[in-house]
This record gives structure tokens, C-alpha cells and sequence, in this order.
């Protein structure tokens, strides 16, 4: 009986001890249970509107927070200068030449280079005076730090501010010996102007009213005075295009303006019968001929035969062609 009595005892503190532990259990943050609370802490709990439909628990933070906007972004507009005169042409628009990159026009015959250079656009002319109408352009030219630009092949440096030449065959001393800066003039540089999402160039440039400082040259081809071919290594198929123009051919002592005439070589039509026949008849009389002197063995008679033919052939053909005239010289 006294057994049965303390284990009675000990079961039930047992069980009381049990329920405590799963009790601090729930309560303790770190085991799955709710955490008590701090002094001073009030929950909130959403209320919904009146009128309104009760708000679930699990949305009541997003139903008090403002629902973000989308914020289109809006590119600010370039700087937009007053319109430009006249004198101004539209080459393209501002978006057209994206920073870093580089775009030719033409304007009223001038080869023109847009480029951005420290935040501004500049235009020159797009090839380099050192290397003359055959040059490759400043395409791929290089910049220096102090606005100047490099000739691709010589490395002549000019102002992109006056188009001046401040720098001529820096790696070259033979040639900047042998060849005087003044045989060069200095690249044109045109005025620039933004308007309205536009760029203006003046084509009346910096060298309008230049004149050659040095008299050791005077015939300087300007701006605009070539433009059939842009010349360059890059305009033809294989990529080796030396020249710009194909040199105009003409004989001599004739007019290079004109292309024949009247005193051209070859005065006589002849005729495709008259050829064909022609033809025939050397070829039957060659034949017979050769045939004749070999039956009889007649090798002296054979070669007189030939040089006689050949003399006959070549009279009446430089009769017909007229081959050989020259007013200098008569017949």
C-alpha cells in the first residue's frame, strides 16, 4: 500500500514537471514559440476601414504601406543653343553621333568629319592635307591630349582648333627635312551649332580666306575641288586601292581635254568583210606559194617568197590603220 502510494506521488510530479517544460518550450523565441513580449511594446493590429471587408493578418503591412509607382525615366534634353543662320547647314540629328563615335558628311561638296572631343562636337576636314587627295581620312585618326588630331600615316599632328599644324613628320626627321611644312596647308575646321535636336555645320570654313604664308607653294588643292572618288585603301574590293582618280590617258601631242577625234590614231573603218576576205586570200596565196617552192626544192625562191608576202601585208595594212603618221614627220 505504501509503495503504491509513493508511486502515485511520483507520477503525478513527474506530469506536473512535463507540462512546465513544454510550457518555457513554447514561450522561448529560438524553439518555435511566440516571443514574450518586451515592456512597453504594443502590438498593432490591422483594422480595416469602415465598411470594408476585414484585412488578413498576413497582408496587413502591405495594405498600410503607399503601393510604389513606377517612375518613367525621362532623358534630359540637350542643350539647345538659339537657331542658327543662314550660312548653317543640317548634317544630321544630335542622336546620330552617340559619344565616342565619328561620322562624315558632305556639304556642298566638302568631306566633313563630326567627332566629340571633351564633351563638344567638333567638324574638320576628314582627310589629312600631309598625304594629299589620296589619304585614308581621320576615320581612325588618333587624339592627343592638347586638341590635336594625327595624321594616320605621317603622324603630322594638326589643331583641331585652327586646323594649324603644330606638329610636321615628328617620326620622320628625313622627310620633315626634304619636305618644307610649307608644302602643306593646314586642315579646315567648321563652325558648329545645335539646335532643336540638330546639328549645323557652316561649310564656308576657316581656310576661306586663306592665303599660303611661304611662296614655295601656291597650288593648293582646297576643300571641296575633288570630289569624284574618295580615294583611300579602303575603296576598292581588295582593299589596296592606292589612287583616288584613275590618271586620264591621252597621247601625245594631243589635247588632254579631248578624247580623239579627227587626229586620232586609227582614221580608216574597216570593214568585218573586207577583213575576213582579206584574211582568206594571204592565207591561199601563203599556202600555194610554200607549196610551190617545196616541189620543186626551191628554198631561195621560198624565202624571197615570204619576205615579198610579209612586205605586201604590212603596206596595205599601214595604209588602212594610217599606223606611223605624224605630222612632224611626213611620208
Amino acid at each position: 500500500m505504501l509503495q503504491r502510494t509513493v508511486a502515485s506521488a511520483v507520477s503525478r510530479r513527474q506530469a506536473r514537471l512535463l507540462r512546465a517544460a513544454q510550457a518555457l518550450d513554447a514561450r522561448h523565441p529560438l524553439r518555435g514559440g511566440a516571443p514574450r513580449l518586451r515592456r512597453g511594446f504594443r502590438p498593432v493590429r490591422a483594422e480595416a476601414e469602415a465598411g470594408s471587408e476585414p484585412v488578413e493578418p498576413a497582408t496587413a503591412a502591405a495594405a498600410t504601406d503607399p503601393e510604389p509607382q513606377e517612375v518613367e525615366e525621362q532623358s534630359t534634353p540637350p542643350s539647345s543653343g538659339p537657331p542658327p543662320g543662314p550660312e548653317f547647314v543640317p548634317v544630321c540629328y544630335l542622336d546620330d553621333l552617340p559619344k565616342g563615335t565619328r561620322k562624315d558628311v558632305t556639304v556642298e561638296g566638302k568631306a566633313i568629319l563630326l567627332f566629340w572631343y571633351r564633351n563638344k562636337v567638333y567638324a574638320i576636314e576628314s582627310r589629312s592635307t600631309a598625304e594629299g587627295y589620296y589619304s585614308e581620312g581621320f576615320k581612325t585618326a588618333k587624339f592627343t591630349q592638347d586638341y590635336g588630331i594625327v595624321c594616320p600615316s605621317t603622324g603630322t599632328v594638326f589643331s583641331i582648333r585652327d586646323g594649324s599644324i603644330v606638329e610636321w613628320y615628328p617620326n620622320n626627321p628625313v622627310l620633315r627635312q626634304l619636305t618644307p611644312v610649307e608644302t602643306c596647308r593646314p586642315i579646315e575646321i567648321y563652325q558648329m551649332a545645335e539646335h532643336d535636336n540638330t546639328l549645323y555645320v557652316n561649310p564656308e570654313g576657316s581656310l576661306a580666306n586663306w592665303v599660303p604664308e611661304s611662296g614655295l607653294r601656291s597650288d593648293f588643292t582646297m576643300p571641296g575641288q575633288l570630289t569624284g572618288s574618295k580615294g583611300g585603301s579602303d575603296t576598292s574590293l581588295e582593299n589596296n586601292n592606292v589612287y583616288g582618280i584613275e590618271p586620264k590617258m591621252y597621247l601625245e601631242g594631243t589635247d588632254p581635254g579631248t578624247a580623239g577625234g579627227e587626229d586620232s590614231v586609227v582614221t580608216a573603218k574597216l570593214s568585218p568583210v573586207t577583213v575576213i576576205v582579206g584574211t582568206i586570200a594571204v592565207g591561199i596565196g601563203a599556202v600555194a606559194g610554200t607549196g610551190v617552192c617545196l616541189y620543186y626544192e626551191n628554198f631561195i625562191a621560198l624565202g624571197i617568197f615570204w619576205l615579198v608576202g610579209l612586205g605586201a601585208v604590212g603596206y596595205t595594212a599601214q595604209k588602212f590603220s594610217n599606223f606611223g603618221a605624224d605630222e612632224d614627220y611626213p611620208a
